[in-house]
This record gives structure tokens, sequence and C-alpha cells, in this order.
């Protein structure tokens, strides 16, 4: 996901570690009094861990544990780090990249990984049959727009030269290629397995790394155990199980119970959990690579006709409000499409502040003076995890200028459902860096043909801007590219900014190794317990 160039951050803002093993020098790893070995943490329903189909974070974070991939993350600095790739080398000219595979790698049913499967699952997840919702992120690559449009059935620009080597041509020069190549869109997968459960595999899901699918109860539980032949170091747990509930307080009073290792702090909890003289050492609140925003889908009308209403919603709320009492000063407030730590990030790139008075003016020139004749806006959330709350807060902003806004809770798989087929036009959605680019924040969220464009957004000049952007080698010219893009979508007035996401999680006391970074990636073949 990255071309080994060192973050230029303060990695303490951005990086909660917890290694508290590192408190008692000498101690023996022994079972832990709670849970024994295996891991359980607090997740909702995922959509999928099929790779091209882990569409957000909840089947993400399962399927990290259950591949390796080319590349990973350092937890610590998120340096780019090879995995199963033993080394690469790239053109002259930016456009053909060769990676060598490490030996000696099987899948879970101890068939060995070559070259030729990462053909194939990268041709399987660009073919536009298979409808693989972030497929995008292969668009570079030499062949894509072919596979998209049915003129072909193999995705050109990926070659296996041998069973240890793999070629990639791209289109063009894209800097921050390899970068890319951790997402988990990119890990193998075996033609036979697909070929046996089509779309029953996330079920039956086969991978490379440190620990084995075992199942997946819709609603209750994905299970996983330690994978005794992996090629690398073996886990330290035993197992992990994945338990899944609709609403973060039920986890959280689970967690207290003593039945959950890892979980989310539910807002209002959050100072309480702080303060704490079991747990408040072991709350996990430093910001994220991450926001919340408000989509105003493209799709409707009211939204797409009025910009002056679009950017009225914007001066109308009240973001400190959220963030230091709501949120408790975990999260801050949005200020731009890129956060905090992000190079490229401009302060203050948004001019939005809370003003009503302008709110109000802004209102009237879109013609809808006091509100007159502005329907009662439907706004549509993932339930069960803080966001009410928030949305209490912005509708109560809202009325004080005249618009109503009523809430609808969905399950989060149900919300982006609705969202992405347009049945609900208004509606929370968030994003966290899949990979620490400028562009990981802009393209998918803003370029026209993207499928997590989820706001329909299309100007064809962010479209063109993306693209030379994307090709652009030097650093900072690339850039300050990146940063007019932000610049015309801000000006567009196309979504609401919320928040800048911080982390609110808390884990055992007992658990050692446990490091989560500032895109809320994990490894798990790196934790113990300690009594």
């Amino acid at each position: 996901m990255k071309n080994y160039k060192r973050l230029i951050v303060v990695i303490a803002i951005l990086i909660v570690v917890v290694l508290i093993g590192t408190m008692f020098a000498g101690c023996k790893k022994t079972e832990a009094a709670v849970g024994g070995d295996t891991m359980r943490l607090f997740i909702v329903q995922p959509v999928s861990l099929d790779p091209p189909f882990c569409m957000e974070s909840e089947g993400i974070q399962v399927a990290r544990q259950i591949w390796d991939g080319l590349f990973e993350y350092d937890r610590k600095t998120l340096d780019l780090i090879p995995e199963l790739c033993d080394k690469w080398e790239v053109s002259d000219d930016g456009l053909v990249y060769t990676f060598s595979l490490k030996k000696g790698v099987k899948f879970h049913d101890g068939s060995p990984l070559t070259a030729e499967d990462f053909v194939y699952s990268w041709t399987r997840a660009a073919l536009a049959a298979t409808a693989a919702p972030i497929a995008y992120h292969l668009g570079p690559i030499k062949g894509f727009d072919a596979c998209q449009d049915g003129s072909a059935t193999t995705l050109e620009g990926v070659k296996a030269l041998d069973a240890q080597t793999l070629q990639v041509t791209l289109s063009y020069p894209y800097a921050d290629f390899v970068t890319t190549l951790g997402h988990v869109v990119f890990y193998p997968v075996k033609k036979a397995d697909i070929d046996k459960w089509g779309a029953d595999y996330t079920k039956h899901i086969n991978g490379t790394g440190p620990f084995k699918f075992v199942e997946w109860v819709d609603d209750q539980y994905v299970k996983l155990t330690r994978n005794d032949d992996y090629y690398g170091e073996k886990a330290k747990l035993d197992a992990v199980e994945y338990k899944i509930f609709a609403d973060e307080n039920t986890a959280f009073l689970e967690f207290k119970a003593g039945n959950l290792e890892f979980t989310q702090i539910p807002i209002g909890k959050i100072k309480a959990t702080q303060d704490d003289p079991t747990f408040g050492k072991y709350c996990l609140t430093a910001p994220l690579l991450a926001y919340n925003y408000y989509a105003m889908s493209m799709n409707f009308p009211l939204f797409a006709d009025n910009p002056k209403l679009r950017e009225a919603l914007n001066y109308a709320i009240d973001r400190e409000n959220i963030c230091q009492v709501l949120g408790e000063g975990v999260p801050t407030p949005m200020t731009g499409f890129i956060p905090p730590g992000i190079p490229g990030f401009q302060e203050n790139a948004a001019p939005y502040t809370f003003d009503p008075e302008k709110a109000k003016q802004l209102l009237a020139e879109a013609g809808f003076p006091n509100g007159e004749g502005l329907p009662t806006l439907k706004f549509g959330y993932n339930a069960g995890s803080g966001h009410e709350k928030f949305g209490e807060a912005i509708q109560a902003d809202f009325k004080e200028i005249g618009i109503n806004m009523e809430l609808e809770g969905y399950e989060w798989v149900t919300m982006l459902d609705k969202a992405k087929s347009g049945e609900i036009t208004f509606f929370r959605i968030g994003w966290g860096a899949d990979y620490p680019t400028m562009d990981n924040f802009l393209y998918p969220l803003f370029y026209s043909q993207s499928y997590d464009n989820y706001l329909a957004y299309n100007n064809p000049e962010v479209d063109k801007l993306l693209l030379e952007a994307r090709s652009t080698i030097e650093k900072d010219e690339r850039i300050a590219k990146y940063r007019e893009v932000e610049k015309m979508v801000l000006a567009d007035n196309v979504s609401m900014l919320i928040y800048f996401y911080g982390q609110r999680r808390v884990i055992q006391p007992y658990v050692k190794g446990f490091i989560l970074d500032a895109m809320e990636n994990y490894d798990l073949s790196k934790v113990y317990f300690e009594k």
C-alpha cells in the first residue's frame, strides 16, 4: 500500500500502541485468567469476507487475519512492508512491475500459492460479471477497462512469468501503485474454490495467513483458528472469535462482563471508561485517518439542483458541540477531505464554520426562506453505533434555521444497500484509509465511476484532474493536483462535513502485543494473553 516512503507524520498522534507486556519485563506468558487463548472481538455483521467484496471495515478486519497480501503496513509507522512479496522491480517508465513471491507459502487447504493465483484473482475482481464493488482499485492495470466493459475475459496487464514471478503492467504511471497492494482486493484466492462454492465462497474462504477460517454464523459470530502450517511466525493465540452484535452498548456490557477482549466504547461512556480504575489505562482514543460525513445524493433533485441549500446545511452544524460534548473530545471537526496525518493535508481546507445566520441567508437564496417550502429531510443512519445522538444534535441545529429532519435507523448492511440503490438520498457514511495516500480519500469518493462514490457526484474536471494526479510521478506536483481536486469538490458543497474520527476502543488488561494503527488495522498473530 505504499512505496517504501515513511509517512511524514507525528506517529504519537496517529498510532496507539498497546504493548502493555513491556511493563512486566521477565514475566512468562501464561494462560489468561479470562477468555483462555481465544481472542474475542466485537464487530457488526460484515458484508462479505470474499476479498473483492470486502467493502467495509468489519469484513476487512476479519479478512486481514486470514490472508496475507503482497504487502502489509507497519502497525507503528504505516510504512509498507513486504508480505508475500520477496522482492520487486519497476521499469524505468514506471509501467511494469515484477514481483517475486516468497517460497513455501500455502493456502489453508495445503495447496501451494503461485503467481497464477494472483492472475486469476485480479482478473476475477476486474471482470464486470463479478460485480466486485471495490474493483476500481485495480483501475490503473492495463486491460482493466476491457474487463469492465466485457470485451475481455482476462486482465491483460497481469501475467505469471513462472510459478514464483508475477508481472504487472499499468496503463499509465501510477506513483502510489505499490502502496495500494496491501488492500484486501488484491488478496489471492484459488480458482478451484470459486468454481466449487461460487457466491457461497464468503462462508468457505481459504486464505494464506496466520489464521484459518472455521465458521461464520450470520448475526452471531465468525470463528478462526491458528494456522499451524503458516510459512511465517506462527500466531500465539489458538483461536479468534469475532462476536457479532447489532448494538455497541450490548457489546460493551459483554466486555465488562469479561466475555470480550476488545470492543467499541459507546458514545456517552468514553470519559467514564477512561476514569475506570480497571480499564482506564487500556482505552484507545487516538486520532484516526478517517472521517464521518453526511452524503447528499446528486441523484436527488432537491440536492442536485440546490447548491445553496447544500452550502447552508454545512454552515448550520455546530461541529464543536458534536465533537467536544457528544464525542467527549475524541473526534475533531472535519475541515476537509484529507485528514491530518496524510501527506498533503491542508489546515482548514473547507470554509465552513458554525454560522446560523449565514445558513439562514443561504437557505433564503436557495428559495427556502426560514425553511418554507422545503420538505422534511429524511436522514438514514446505521443504528446501534452512536450515530443517532449525533443525528439528533444536527436535527436540533437544523430546526433553529427552519429545517425539519427525520431520523431513520437501519442495520449497517441494509443502510449501505439502500444508499447504493438510491432508496435513501440523505445518509451518514464514514470513510477510513485503505492506504495512507491523498488519492485514497479523493478518487474512491469523487471519481464518477467509483463504486464508493455514494454521492453520485459527477464532475468531469475532477475526473480529469484525478487521473492526472495519479500519473504524476513528482511528489510535490502530485500533491498540488490532489489539493486542487479537494478544493474543487469543497466548492461544490457536495456533502456535509461532520468530524474526523478518533478511536474509541478498549481492550482487556491481560491482552499483550496488540497494536491498533491509525487505519484501525491490527495483527492478531502477535497477540497473547498474560495474567
